[in-house]
């Protein structure tokens, strides 16, 4: 059976919410990057200076805290789950990518 990697990228504050219906969507497992981003149209046009102090200071400034949630799932059950993320989370700032996955290798000794 074919398997795709969802990324659910999501505010901090909406972590517990986003595993949570993961788990009720029948998700056995999942990964989490911790990161600080910034929403495209909050980044657009904007210009930084090429002096690495200034690039750091100006991405600390204009950055969030956010999760990106990962999760390999069946390809015919990544569609319900990405429905019900989208209902369940409506009105919450997310972002939500299907990737195929071409092989998985799990070394567990």
């Amino acid at each position: 059976m074919a398997k795709v990697l969802l990324n659910i990228f999501v505010d901090y504050e909406t972590l517990g919410k986003t595993i949570n219906i993961l788990t009720e969507e029948g998700v056995t497992g999942f990964y989490c990057v911790e990161y600080w981003g910034v929403s495209p149209q909050n980044w657009s046009g904007f210009i930084i200076k090429e002096e690495p102090e200034m690039a750091i200071e100006a991405i600390r400034d204009n950055t969030e805290r956010a999760i990106q949630v990962n999760a390999v799932v069946n390809e015919d059950r990544a569609e319900a789950m990405m429905q019900a993320l989208t209902e369940k989370l409506a009105g919450r700032r997310h972002t939500i990518m299907r990737l195929p996955v071409d092989a998985i290798r799990v070394t567990a000794p």
